[in-house]
């Protein structure tokens, strides 16, 4: 019974955390020193690049820092951003 509710209490953590992410569309500026720059409507703002690993092409992991590094400035894309710390990124796919 014990082990139920705390894996339920658990869940629902985990559940109210990832509410307080926020989704960015916006337009990919530089990298620099461990901070991403972002442009959206105009505005840049820089965030933090959280440590985590990622895809990197269809075979590689590497982490987000180095993934974001081999973007080109102007990029587009869909970034998710918690506590000013950006911690996933996604390309838009160009026509």
């Amino acid at each position: 019974m014990f082990r139920k509710l705390m894996a339920v209490a658990v869940a629902l953590m985990l559940v109210v955390g990832g509410l307080y992410a926020e989704e960015i569309k916006g337009e990919f500026v530089k990298v620099d020193g461990g901070k991403v720059t972002i442009k959206v409507d105009g505005k840049e703002k820089s965030y933090k690049i959280a440590d985590v690993k990622v895809k990197i092409g269809k075979d590689k992991e590497g982490q987000l820092s180095e993934a974001l590094g081999k973007w080109k400035e102007g990029t587009k894309g869909t970034f998710n951003v918690d506590k000013d710390e950006v911690n996933s990124a996604k390309k838009e796919k160009t026509k």
